[in-house]
């Protein structure tokens, strides 16, 4: 009796170090408000409860195992919630041939279409994560954005690189990603993602390189990313119809009353058959401000300058405060307006910047919201 009593003791001392070595968290954020939308649809501009109004509502799990010698077994699987009306997800589908990270050719519902990744993670010489996750490029304009990762006011990605990396776009699956630790600031960082294309491993393709430096009161980030995109099948070799290459430098300093954000960013659109290229340039100046113990304020004003298309530009503005409860409460209202040029919608000129297919070319667009975001 006691020989089987001591070594139930001994067992339970053994699961429960085991247990210390390992942990799970539960994570999100519900962020629900009005907004109003005009975005030059021909039957009118939409009011509502939107999600998502300063931060992507998500839930998400994250953990770790430590394996010993400082080496880390890491997972984490995050998911877009729709607080509106509760669902979860989101709706990946085939995006048009010459559109930055296009390479899938499926309609799918993706439960965890933020993250979903496992790896190793050490402090001596870094991660390793494979799955769904951000794109390098993604990692570096995030740390920039006067706005941060998300949201529906003026988010960088909606208008930088002709806005093809809004919403989930700026994540790649099927990925390998690696991230240095820190090197007195400096930080790197190369990921490729597989196509998965039949007797192709090039095809569909997508390769990122990042560098930056954050120590102190200056962040700099530099990213480039390039993707295959081919056509093919099966029982059909691919073949390569376009290349897209984007490139990203931008820098944060924060005085402490104020923080200032710039960025500028190039994107060629090429076409294998013919050679042909269409052009975009970025720029971005913005601001943050922290007004009193709780308050913040955010502003910033982003062009899209098509090389490639007379007339065809478009031109952002959007400012946002915060007010904070708690730590993880906080109020919010935002206001955002885009500038369309008369040629954007022409044959060859790309996306207009925040509009609805119905809209006129050259039509401005406008957002405005007020709500709370609760992180948890």
């Amino acid at each position: 009796m006691k020989k089987s009593l001591l070594a139930l003791a001994v067992l339970g001392a053994f699961a429960g170090a085991a247990s210390a070595q390992s942990s799970v968290t539960v994570y999100g954020i519900v962020d629900l408000g009005f907004d109003h939308t005009d975005n030059g649809a021909t039957a009118g501009s939409v009011n509502g409860i939107k999600s998502g109004g300063q931060s992507a509502s998500r839930i998400g799990f994250k953990g770790t195992e430590d394996l010993g010698g400082g080496l880390n077994a890491v997972f984490q699987l995050e998911g877009t919630i729709a607080a509106d009306t509760g669902t979860m997800g989101a709706t990946s589908t085939t995006t048009a041939a010459g559109t930055p990270l296009a390479y899938t050719t499926t309609t799918t519902s993706n439960v965890f279409n933020r993250i979903a990744t496992v790896g190793l993670q050490s402090a001596a010489f870094g991660t390793v994560n494979l799955g769904r996750q951000t794109s390098v490029i993604k990692d570096a304009y995030d740390q920039i954005d006067p706005f941060g990762d998300g949201g529906t006011i003026a988010p960088l990605s909606t208008v930088f690189f002709n806005g093809a990396l809004a919403g989930d776009n700026g994540r790649v699956s099927n990925a390998v990603k690696y991230s240095t630790p820190s090197f007195g600031g400096f930080k790197f960082a190369g990921s490729y993602a597989f196509g998965e294309a039949a007797g192709d491993t090039g095809a569909n393709s997508a390769y990122g390189l990042g560098a930056g430096y954050a120590n102190g009161p200056l962040n700099v980030q530099f990213a480039y990313n390039n993707v295959d995109i081919s056509t093919g099948s099966a029982t059909v070799p691919a073949v390569q119809t376009g290349e897209n290459k984007l490139m990203f430098l931008g820098a944060t300093y924060n005085f402490g009353v104020v923080k200032l954000h710039g960025a500028y960013a190039d994107t060629k659109n090429e076409t294998t058959a013919t050679g042909a290229e269409v052009k975009y340039r970025n720029y971005l100046a913005g601001v943050s401000v922290p007004l009193g113990a709780a308050g913040n304020l955010f502003a910033s004003y982003s062009v899209n300058d098509n090389r490639t298309t007379a007339n065809a530009d478009a031109k952002k503005a959007a400012i946002m405060y915060t007010y904070d409860l708690s730590k993880r409460t906080n109020l919010y209202t935002g206001y955002s307006r885009t500038s369309n040029d008369s040629g954007t919608g022409a044959a060859g000129s790309g996306s207009r910047i925040g509009l609805a297919a119905s809209a006129p070319a050259g039509e401005s667009a406008s957002s405005f919201n007020v709500g709370v975001r609760h992180k948890f």
